[in-house]
Formats: C-alpha cells, structure tokens, sequence
C-alpha cells in the first residue's frame, strides 16, 4: 500500500513501523486508547491519514481514573471535544482507579493499565472491531526495558514491549517521544501534560527523570539506539527460544486441548524429563507452558516460575499443589508435574480431574517456602520477588502522633530484633494485629481483609529474627508499636517499582 509522509520524522517512523510491520490492512476498524497525551493525540492523527485510504473505521476510547483533584476528568472533557471535532465515535468510562486498586491490593500504575485493557477488550468484542491501538513510543519501550533490567528480568522481558500481540498494535514503538511532542508543536494541536508524571512517586518516572538524563549525561553514546538495538537482537534470540520450547513441550509433554479449539488445558510433563534439560531450558518450558495454558504471560513472576521449578527438584514436590495466579494450578503426582487451566476443570481428563477439583476450592495450596531477602538500614531495598521497592531509615522519636499513609510505617527499634527480612507469607504464619486482641492467622487476616487468592503472594511480610513486624500496606504488629518510652524508631516505607 502507498503511504503518503508529510515528511515530518515523527510521521515517517510511525508509518514506516506500521507498513514494514504489516499492522493495519485496508478495511480494517480500529479502536484507539486516547488518554489526551501527546502520544495518544498523534497516534489518532496518524491513523486519520491513512483513514480514507485505507477505508477504515476508527474509534476511541478514554477512561477517566477519578484522580489528580479532578484533572482526570478534565482530560476526559478534552478527549470528548477533539473526537467530536474530528468526527470519531468515543467511547468513555469513569472509574474510581484507586479505590478499585486498593480493594484489588494492586499498585495503581499496575491496576490501572489492568481496568484500560479490560475496557478496551470488552468494547472491541462487543462491537466486532479488528485492532486495538495504543500509543506506547520508543521512550516507553527503553523504560521499560531498564526498569526489567532492575527487575531482573529474562531475555523475554528485555526485548521490550511487542509492536504487536494479537489484536494490539503499537504504531509508534519506534517513534521517539520529543520527535511526538515537536510535530504536535509545529502544527499547533493541542494536547494534555498529566501532571503525574513529573513526580518521582513510580520507578518508571524515576528512570524517565533521573536515570536516563544521567547515562545521557555522563556517559559517551547514543543510549537509544544502543538499547534499541538490543531489544531487537533480544527479542530474536527470544523467538528463537520460545520456538524451541514449545517444540520440546510438544515432544516430551502430554498436551490436553479444551474445547472451542483451545489449544491446552492441561500440560503433563515428566520430572525425569525436565531434569535433563539445560537450566535456560527449564525455565523457557514452563514459562511456554503457562503461556499455553492462560494464552499470555503478563502477570507470571520470576518467583512464579522459581516455585513451579521447585516442585520439579527430586523430595521437594511430592503431593504439593500450587495456585500461583489466576486460573492456573501447578501440582506433582508421582513422577510427573502437571499445569492445568482451573477454568477447564470439566474437560479435563478423569484421571485428574476430581483432584483440581477438590484443591481449586480450598485456597492457596501448600505454599512453596518463599527465601528472604534483608532489608538494607539507611538505603533503599529492591524487593525482588514483589513490585517495590523498600526505603529503610532509623529515626529518633519526635513524641506525639501523626498520620502515616498505608504504605509506611514505624515501628520501636528496641523491639526488633535485626536483621529485617522480606518474604511471601506461608501457611502457618501468624501475627498480632495491631487494633486487634489477641492473635490471628495471616491467612485469616487475608480473607477478612477481603484479598484476593491470587494476590497474596504480592504482599512483602517484613519480619525480625523472631517474628511478623509488619504486613505490607496493610498493618503492622502491635508487639513492635511505638509507645511514649520509645527511642530510636525503624521507618519502613514502600515504593511501587
């Protein structure tokens, strides 16, 4: 198809990605996630040039997140108007994003980006649309593949967000954020600021504001094209890997499809076989599995996968059973491991069957011990198993009381025993809420609490050499609480990575 480039760099990358990607075909109806930032504004007049074109059919979508004193909605009020002087149907949402965060224990970058995608998957169900299109650009795509490198995330992660998953497609992955802003400019359309992301609250701002100016600043080279390049070569060698593990699944697994043409519901794999595979192997296949299994791997976690290669070890896994998220049951019989899709547990065969059925309603299953990591006093602590950071600090008692918010705490040096250590929570753990008398099972707390199964997990258990100090964003122990005799206190406060 002849595409036609204002010759602007900004337009030309953006079209170049979508022709040499094969992202949008004539006919084509396509839903935009518009939120009124730069991104989101290009993304729409890129895809109004090749509308008439290409016969499309375009349509936005914007949520208002009831957030920042109310200038959510005002970007919903400047998203409504540009559509109707553009002449694009808008579908709009409002929702109360860190009210359903907290209910859902998620953080709210996290929770967010989860209430978009399920909007924008339910409107382009509801009315048959081919694409779903978001404004992710090339300085999103190198924070995110710094933050992973943080994170410690596989070559899968490193080779950055696709240009296109399914119906998604990213028009401007290869088009840098300040070519964005400086086409906007000099065709003066309008566009918001969200104010949010000048502040350092969220790792991502972090690396946006401090990290890369800093490596830009200091240190010779072309950062852009350099992790660019890298992601690229990442993301061919990952191909190549998830290529050779479905292979190896398809050769020494047992692979039940659902119905509807759903490709497994359960993965049966044999302890013997996994055991002669190459460590990156052992992971790549399980990884696929779960892939397989729930159709995407957004959510699945290194300690995901650390917990399922634990059922594998020989004495480790003998009749434990996991529910490490979602739909997804892990559990080892025998001399085999099997991974099972809960929502098929139906159709799954007769053999196994009665037992997902039995444990799927009876919570976490035998939790695989979690190891623990010490906080570091006086720094910051990347929890590596969890989606924060931890800020550590000794200060001397200034008397009285004030308000903390739910993400910090402090606690009475004198009664703790150091070192500190984060870990998940286990069964059997128990704690002494504060508020509360007496004491309570953690698991207890949780249902109370109203926490989901699947999100447990997320949750940092701070502990000393003796006990629970302190449950993540949720409560501390009273046996630790400041008291008018106390001297030095332990602050510990929680970031969101």
């Amino acid at each position: 198809m002849a595409f036609k480039h204002t010759g602007h760099s900004a337009v030309a990358s953006a079209m170049d990605t979508i022709k040499n990607l094969d992202m949008v075909s004539s006919g084509d109806s396509i839903l935009v996630s518009v939120s009124g930032g730069p991104d989101s504004v290009f993304l729409t007049h890129i895809l109004l040039m090749l509308k008439k074109e290409l016969n499309l059919k375009l349509y936005g979508f914007s949520l208002d997140h009831s957030t920042r004193d109310g200038q959510s909605g005002e970007d919903l009020e400047f998203v409504s108007r540009m559509f109707y002087d553009l002449g694009i149907k808008l579908f709009t949402r409002k929702v109360d994003a860190g009210k359903w965060c907290r209910e859902h224990r998620s953080s709210f970058q996290e929770g967010a980006r989860k209430l978009r995608a399920g909007f924008l998957e339910e409107l382009a169900e509801e009315h048959n649309i081919d694409k779903i299109a978001l404004g992710h650009n090339l300085d999103d795509n190198i924070e995110t593949f710094l933050m992973r490198v943080i994170r410690g995330s596989g070559a899968r992660g490193l080779s950055g967000i696709r240009p296109v998953s399914g119906k998604i497609i990213r028009p401007l992955i290869n088009t840098s954020r300040q070519d964005i802003v400086d086409y906007l400019k000099a065709d003066d359309i309008e566009f918001r600021v969200d104010s949010s992301n000048l502040e350092d609250k969220y790792i991502r701002n972090r690396i946006r504001n401090q990290l890369i100016p800093f490596i830009r600043d200091n240190f010779p080279g072309d950062l852009k094209t350099s992790i660019k390049r890298a992601m690229e070569i990442l993301g061919q060698e990952d191909e190549f890997l998830r290529g050779h593990a479905i292979e190896t699944l398809k050769k020494d697994a047992k692979i039940q499809a659902g119905p509807d043409n759903i490709e497994a519901i359960c993965i049966k794999l044999s302890i013997k076989s996994i055991g002669k595979y190459h460590e990156a192997l052992k992971r790549r296949v399980i990884q696929t599995a779960v892939e397989l299994l729930l159709g995407k791997l957004e959510d699945i976690s290194y300690k995901n996968i650390r917990d399922i290669l634990y059922l594998t070890q020989p004495g480790n896994g003998e009749n434990r059973w996991l529910k490490p998220l979602g739909s997804l049951m892990v559990f080892r019989i025998g001399e085999y491991i099997y991974l099972a899709n809960t929502d098929y547990t139906d159709d799954l065969d007769s053999d196994i069957r009665p037992y997902v059925r039995e444990k799927s309603g009876k919570g976490h299953g035998r939790e695989i011990p979690g190891k623990e990591q010490e906080i570091k006093i006086g720094a910051d602590t990347d929890l590596e198993d969890f989606n924060f950071m931890v800020r550590a600090k000794v200060l001397d008692y200034p008397g009285g009381y004030c308000e903390l918010p739910q993400s910090k705490v402090m606690l009475d040096l004198d009664k703790i025993k150091l070192p500190v250590a984060a870990r998940s929570w286990q069964d059997g753990d128990r704690f002494y809420p504060l508020g509360m008398k007496g004491s309570k099972k953690l698991q207890d707390f949780f249902i109370d609490a109203k926490v989901p199964v699947n999100l447990r997990g997320k949750i940092p258990v701070f502990c000393d050499r003796e006990k629970i100090i302190w449950v993540g964003n949720m409560r501390m122990d009273r046996r630790v609480k400041i008291t008018p005799s106390s001297g030095e206190l332990l602050c510990l406060e929680l970031f969101e990575k």
